[in-house]
């Protein structure tokens, strides 16, 4: 257990005692993402620098810095609709609490602190709060960062094959994998297979995470440039090289939606997305053109549908 969530991993090394001595170097590098992102704790490097005081510099580890500057990427190239600055929102919502209906002016105060501008990142791991409403939440990247540092390591540990599923946020080393993908209405049943050869793959949908506000089950994806749930068409999957960027890109395509999302795809080569939508009283997939070749249905009434 890490995160809030389990790991499931498989090493494959030149024998079982490397094989183990590297699995263990996946985990410890897991937990130190932890102790250095989650929010749900206050001794963490992201929990303290949320506590800064604004306006003032902060000095950030390498690994931090690193992680800040990969989210802010992924920030720019989905318009914001990736933001790990919404930690207001998370409050106003309730996301934490088993949710709530913010009013209006709540609503608007937290889409204003929210802005991922507002955390000002400069030469040799400084970084600056310029606003003092300003919180980072981990929960869109949190575990493709960590992810990423379990795979770098069992890469520099030699190990040849390995496959890590870490909350349902999948990433291997090698070729020939198959990862299942859920159904977005029932998360405990497959509908189809991808193969990948290498990289990560990252799953967002609100079925099992919703919340209730005023009666009302509402979704737990937040449109940051809004501050309105995003609507709920079923899920979306990204698989791409990095599991950070393959975390922070499920979560912000989700919220632009599957039409925009299959084009944003198409126009940045390396990432391919897989749409589940539940619409219409059936379920179809979607899919960008990368995936044409890898998508195996598991139920025969799956409609599938990939992109030229």
């Amino acid at each position: 257990m890490a995160m809030g969530t389990s790991l499931d991993i498989e090493v494959e090394a030149v024998d079982r005692a490397a094989a183990l001595a590297a699995s263990e170097r996946a985990i410890e590098a897991l937990e130190a993402a932890e102790a250095r992102l989650s929010t749900w704790r206050e001794d963490t490097e992201l929990a303290r620098l949320n506590r800064a005081p604004a306006g003032e510099p902060w000095k950030l580890s390498p690994a931090l810095a690193r992680d800040l500057a990969a989210a802010r990427s992924c920030w720019e190239e989905t318009a914001g609709a990736f933001d790990p600055a919404v930690g207001a929102l998370v409050r106003a919502w309730g996301l934490r609490t088993g949710g709530r209906r913010p009013d209006e002016a709540e609503r608007r105060a937290a889409v204003a602190a929210g802005d991922f501008s507002a955390l000002r990142l400069e030469d040799e791991g400084i970084a600056v709060r310029e606003r003092a409403d300003l919180v980072l939440e981990e929960g869109g990247w949190g575990k493709g960062a960590g992810l990423a540092d379990a795979i770098a390591i069992l890469q520099q540990s030699g190990v040849s094959r390995a496959s890590l599923d870490f909350g349902g946020q999948v990433a291997v080393l090698g070729r020939g994998w198959t990862v299942p993908v859920a159904d977005p209405r029932r998360r405990d049943r497959a509908v189809a297979e991808l193969s990948i050869d290498g990289g990560s793959v990252s799953t967002t949908g609100n079925s099992e995470r919703g919340i209730v506000a005023d009666g009302e089950r509402l979704g737990h994806v937040l449109d940051p440039r809004t501050g309105a749930p995003a609507p709920d068409f079923g899920s979306l999957t990204v698989w791409t090289a990095d599991p950070l960027r393959a975390d922070c890109l499920s979560t912000g395509l989700y919220v632009l939606g599957p039409e925009w999302a299959l084009a944003w795809a198409e126009a940045h080569p390396g990432v391919e997305v897989l749409v589940l939508r539940t619409d219409g009283g059936r379920l179809r997939a979607l899919a960008s053109p990368g995936l044409r070749g890898r998508l195996k249905p598991l139920d025969p009434e799956l409609e599938i549908e990939i992109g030229r």
